[in-house]
């Protein structure tokens, strides 16, 4: 009988979970602080990429780092410019959209009501809570991404500096080692990880951003550019975004302009999305996504209940480097084993 017992004490699992919780609190709590240092450790590793290759062509390490960020602040001054510019022309029309949304709502209410036997009258008053209930949707959204930019000036300080001290931190990591080939190839392998997932993604992003935005255009849905970037950029998070971006595309374009153009909204959505996840995904990031697919939804809803939208961008490379140091540290590999995912 006792053969058949697991051999784990209670007080090995009492130890599991208070460390588990002392992390996850450590991470909620100090939010304002890991979240800024995290964010901008991710950036320099992909901002590494272009660095080593500026130093290649002869160029100092002061310049080649100034070049990098030069490069990435461009970037982000003109996919912002986007976005505002979009959410600008929005905004004017916004009472607009309201105003339509609540008539529908309210005549599928009616429809209920008649062929349902459902209470109008409360109804009528659950539709104007749901528009409520959206908008502040919308503003949890835009908040979490605002506080982020908000510590914007910090986040690029640690992104010079982690540039700058780039070796000495390797270093700092081989010496709490024994083993400082065994650190090399964990740290290797994880900065590997985070830039191929994101560069990957960021090429994924641009094909769907085309397709969606000539679908739309051919389509003559409203707001087909904003459309179009809404739902790239939110395809950026694994499984959730697809689902999110895209619905969200085919509300605002039938609360807008009706059925017809929400049908090419999903059509063509429904469409870029076979293509991404059997050829695009495949294809351009490969075994990067060689991930768990519980493990994945459950990192995403995990980090995203921590530290919101950003949280839940940057969950699956945070879960693919800990499945590399799993791999690399001894007493671990059965966490590896469960973040992987097994071919069935």
């Amino acid at each position: 009988m006792s053969d058949s017992k697991i051999s784990i004490s209670g007080s090995y699992l009492i130890k599991t979970f208070l460390i588990i919780g002392s992390i996850l609190t450590i991470l909620y709590i100090g939010s304002s602080l890991i979240l800024p240092l995290l964010v901008a450790a991710i950036i320099a590793i992909l901002l590494d990429k272009p660095n080593k290759k500026l130093k290649q062509w002869g160029l100092p390490n002061w310049l080649s780092i100034t070049l990098s960020i030069i490069f990435m602040i461009v970037i982000f001054v003109l996919l912002t410019w986007l976005i505002s510019s979009q959410l600008n022309t929005m905004a004017g029309d916004w009472p607009t959209i309201k105003e339509k949304a609540a008539e529908k709502l309210n005549g599928f209410s009616q429809w209920a009501s008649k062929n349902l036997n459902w209470n109008y009258k409360d109804y009528i008053a659950n539709n104007k809570r749901l528009i409520e209930k959206a908008e502040s949707l919308a503003g949890f959204f835009l908040s979490s991404i605002m506080s982020l930019l908000s510590q914007s000036l910090l986040i690029f300080v640690y992104i010079v500096l982690l540039l700058m001290q780039k070796k000495m931190f390797i270093n700092f990591f081989k010496k709490l080692t024994t083993n400082p080939s065994a650190m090399t190839s964990l740290l290797s392998n994880s900065a590997q990880i985070i830039s191929d997932y994101l560069f990957g993604k960021a090429k994924i992003m641009v094909f769907l951003f085309g397709i969606y935005y000539l679908g739309f255009s051919l389509g003559s849905v409203p707001y087909g550019l904003f459309l179009a970037v809404f739902a790239a950029l939110f395809s950026i998070i694994p499984y959730v975004g697809n689902i999110i971006g895209g619905g969200i595309a085919v509300i605002l374009s039938f609360l807008y302009s009706g059925a017809t153009p929400a049908l090419i909204v999903i059509g063509v959505i429904s469409l870029t999305q076979l293509v991404e996840n059997y050829i695009l995904t495949p294809w351009i990031i490969g075994k990067e996504t060689n991930l768990n697919p519980f493990i994945t939804v459950f990192g995403i809803i995990l980090f995203s209940a921590l530290w919101g939208v950003v949280g839940a961008i940057i969950a699956l490379p945070i879960i693919g480097v800990l499945n590399v140091i799993f791999e690399h540290t001894k007493g671990m590999e059965a966490y590896a084993y469960l973040i992987e995912k097994k071919e069935q």
